[in-house]
């Protein structure tokens, strides 16, 4: 699925509050409806961004469901609530995660990117359509909007200052690491330089998470995997 809307802290925090409120899957999707309407049209508030936020709060994929679950009943670990927002967009969105891989890669090797290269380089990736190119701008365009990068109007992307994650948060962001990835399990040096996570400052992990497991491959490999 694409993203095909920007979304906003403060449309995440919507959804996020309404997930949590503890009223049946049904109501929360009417509750969503109404609360949206003081940000976003009508049309849209019943609609696609509607449709986007169910997926990453409220609804998410099946293989996303319980890191999500498990993020709704642990907020105190971070009173920075985007840490959770971003983290849910790339465990629900493949499409976001992916775009967030070409970001942060671009920025790992030259420091920045040019818009118009990320957006050919998903074309690239995921087919060369126009619905692709607006996906991959809404992708960038909501990462601006949750501090992540800076520029992108007229200039190239940059990385904005790191956000700090603390250390109970840790494997869950690793957990939404492989889920966007479609993957089960990741090496210790890899998640250093896992390019979706570009805009994260990690901590030594807490062995506190329990949907992932810590084992060792050979002598030098340490890997986390589903459980």
């Amino acid at each position: 699925m694409l993203l095909d809307r920007d979304l906003t802290p403060d449309l995440f925090d919507i959804a996020l509050r309404i997930a949590t409120s503890g009223e049946p899957w049904d109501q929360q999707r009417k509750l969503l409806t109404v609360a949206l309407r003081d940000r976003v049209s009508a049309q849209e508030a019943s609609g696609k961004t509607k449709k986007c936020l169910t997926r990453i709060w409220i609804n998410p994929p099946r293989h996303a469901k319980p890191m999500i679950c498990w993020a709704t009943q642990h907020l105190d670990l971070s009173s920075d609530r985007r840490l959770f927002h971003l983290g849910a967009l790339l465990a629900t969105f493949p499409f976001a995660a992916s775009v967030t891989a070409i970001i942060g890669r671009a920025i790992a090797l030259e420091g920045r990117v040019e818009p118009l290269d990320v957006r050919r380089r998903a074309r690239e990736q995921w087919g060369d359509k126009e619905s692709v190119d607006v996906a991959a701008r809404k992708v960038y365009t909501t990462l601006r909007a949750m501090g992540a990068l800076r520029g992108g109007s007229r200039s190239a992307l940059e990385a904005s200052e790191r956000l700090a994650v603390p250390a109970g948060l840790t494997l869950w962001l690793v957990h939404a690491l492989l889920v966007g990835r479609g993957s089960s399990a990741i090496g210790l040096r890899e998640i250093e330089a896992a390019p979706e996570l570009f805009w994260a400052s990690m901590s030594t992990p807490s062995d506190s998470y329990p949907l992932l497991q810590r084992h060792s491959e050979g002598l030098n490999r340490t890997v986390w995997s589903t459980c």
